[in-house]
């Protein structure tokens, strides 16, 4: 009976691909035929149904203290899943950006994430993906009313952190660490949409504190150097700031470093993205008071998650192709704890098989805050240009297609380094 049981799995192995496999096993259970005799050939046969394959990661640079943090964990969960992984960076070059996306077939990587830069670029790609079956998971940037149903099924899903929800909280922290009076120097980033989010997450903050005066606003392109430059010309033009808003955490370790050499330590500090040494300055209780951990290491390993899940037949609902991932609020009272559980030495705050809903389509855990955007609110700063937005959004949300994805995830949700 064994020797019957293992070539049965020897066949199956033979067939070609996941979906061959499936097939199979479904013809030999109405036969009456159980290929689950042990645990090991109940693993084999699992195994046989899973579609592997390469998945490329694409971002500007891994100079960056984002972009390098982000393409550790890409690495970390595709090793989880058993993905043969490719790197690609773009130097935030749009003509190097459509050429390597175009050399993906030769390749053969059959899935993509990252982050497209400029937004304006991401249609090109999810085109092209969706013509050569390349399964798409861009996060952070996206030209506004644009979604995935414009494309096709190979356009998994669009994915970011709520970066006006976050931008606010710091806001706040920000305001109430000087005392809710004063003016506050703000320092964006690259022209982004991102960017955008972050500055009207500032701004309605700000509406909240009438004694704040938000101040400069001036581009550092999310770079620490180019920070120090505009911080040095902050200083000339506002030598009486109470505060710092960057709009990351980059830039705000450059305007740290300005603001010690010039033994100005009553300014307050704030950035955003939760990096490790931005954590680590938040945990002393000094200068810097607060940031907002978007997890990047979470964002590489979900997206790879759901194009992995997508490539082995899993096909999102209509709100779960444009999500928000959870952030969090790290201040001196918990961002000692969040670096540890996140970046500390052999720390594994994720379990990304178990995110997997093919690897386990009953107990699957997001292991964060998952929720739905409703493209009517997301882009609602971007009036121009909505009557573009797909049919298929058309009373979306009085048929409550975003809630039921928020309370799918809810229930999921069961474990994770910032569910507290």
């Amino acid at each position: 009976m064994i020797d019957k049981e293992f070539n049965m799995l020897a066949t199956m192995h033979a067939l070609e691909d996941g979906v061959g496999r499936r097939t199979f096993l479904k013809l030999l259970g109405a036969a009456g035929i159980s290929l689950a005799m042990t645990p090991a050939v109940s693993r084999m046969a699992e195994a046989a149904e899973i579609i592997r394959g390469k998945i490329a990661n694409q971002v500007s640079t891994p100079a960056n203290d984002y972009w390098s943090v982000w393409t550790r964990a890409f690495a970390t969960a595709s090793d989880a899943l058993g993905l043969e992984k490719q790197e690609l960076f773009h130097q935030n070059d749009t003509a190097r950006q459509l050429s390597q996306v175009r050399s993906l077939p030769a390749s053969s990587a059959r899935m993509l994430i990252g982050c497209v830069e400029p937004a304006g670029s991401l249609p090109a790609v999810a085109k092209f993906c969706e013509e050569n079956q390349i399964f798409y998971v861009p996060s952070w940037e996206s030209p506004a009313w644009f979604t995935p149903p414009d494309i096709g099924d190979h356009y998994v899903s669009f994915v970011t952190p709520n970066s006006v929800e976050g931008a606010y909280e710091v806001a706040k922290a920000l305001f109430d660490s000087v005392g809710g009076e004063g003016k506050i120097v703000h320092i964006a980033g690259m022209a982004t949409p991102t960017d955008s989010y972050r500055t009207a997450g500032l701004m309605q903050a700000a509406k909240e504190y009438p004694g704040i005066s938000i101040v400069g606003g001036l581009r550092a392109n999310w770079d620490r150097e180019q920070a120090r430059k505009v911080m040095l010309s902050m200083i000339t033009a506002h030598p009486d700031m109470k505060g710092v808003f960057a709009q990351n955490d980059n830039m705000a370790l450059g305007v740290l470093s300005v603001l010690r050499e010039r033994k100005l330590h009553k300014v307050k500090v704030s950035g955003v993205d939760g990096l490790p040494e931005g954590l680590r300055e938040v945990a002393r209780g000094g200068q810097m008071v607060a940031t907002h951990t978007s997890l990047p290491p979470y964002g590489a390993g979900f997206t790879a998650v759901l194009a992995f899940d997508a490539l082995n037949g899993w096909k999102p609902t209509l709100g779960e192709r444009l999500l928000f991932t959870g952030s969090a609020l790290a201040t001196a009272d918990n961002a000692a704890n969040i670096e540890t559980a996140i970046y500390g030495e052999g720390a594994s705050p994720f379990d990304w098989a178990l995110m997997s809903r093919i690897l386990n389509p009953d107990n699957w855990d997001p292991q964060n805050k998952i929720t739905a955007i409703d493209p009517e609110a997301y882009w609602a700063p971007f009036p121009e240009g909505k009557e573009r937005l797909n049919a298929a959004y058309a009373g979306a949300k009085d048929k409550e297609v975003f809630a039921s994805v928020d309370a799918l995830y809810a229930a999921h949700y069961k474990a994770g380094p910032v569910k507290a």
